[in-house]
């Protein structure tokens, strides 16, 4: 099968966002489908945050997860996923392999870490044709800047809110 551009597909953005790092944080993702003309069909927009102190990356992860939880577990078309932090790329096509030989541990025996958040991504993963792409951040691409808004957006919910938890202590 030719790249899934040419034929219907799912198109996946993800971002995560921490007001400090860590810090309380937000993530968004946006989840199109595709024509094989490149007709955008239907788009569904996911988001949400943290109050706790969580980091960039696990914000972006998280998007990852709840994106790919969005999907039917039987999902039949090709899935594109283009987050802007080329760690969970390298990561899903590098690193995850050998993780999931060597029980969760990293090639210098260390345990992986934010492994409950790798597992829900792999979790949501399984049977699914999925292609990583990595996007760079800040650099254009309308669907991204996208995502980053409705992060930072998040974020900032999510700093209120833990501000408002501080007063009331």
């Amino acid at each position: 099968m030719s790249k899934p551009e040419n034929h219907p597909h799912i198109l996946i953005y993800t971002d995560g966002c921490c007001h400090g790092n860590p810090g309380p944080g937000g993530y968004a993702a946006t989840l199109r489908r595709i024509a094989a003309d490149g007709t955008e069909l239907k788009c569904r927009r996911v988001f949400g945050f943290e109050p706790e102190n969580t980091t960039n990356i696990r914000m972006e992860m998280i998007a990852v997860a709840k994106a790919l939880e969005q999907l039917a577990p039987d999902e039949p078309l090709p899935i594109v996923i283009r987050p802007d932090l080329e760690l969970i790329v390298r990561t899903t096509t590098d690193y995850l392999p050998t993780w999931l030989t060597n029980g969760w541990r990293k090639s210098d025996g260390k345990p992986v870490k934010n492994r409950h958040l790798w597992e829900r991504i792999v979790a949501a993963a399984e049977g699914k044709a999925i292609t990583w792409e990595w996007v760079r951040g800040h650099a254009g691409d309308p669907r991204n800047e996208e995502v980053d808004r409705l992060a930072a957006k998040q974020a900032e919910l999510a700093r209120r809110k833990a501000a408002a938890l501080m007063c009331a202590d």
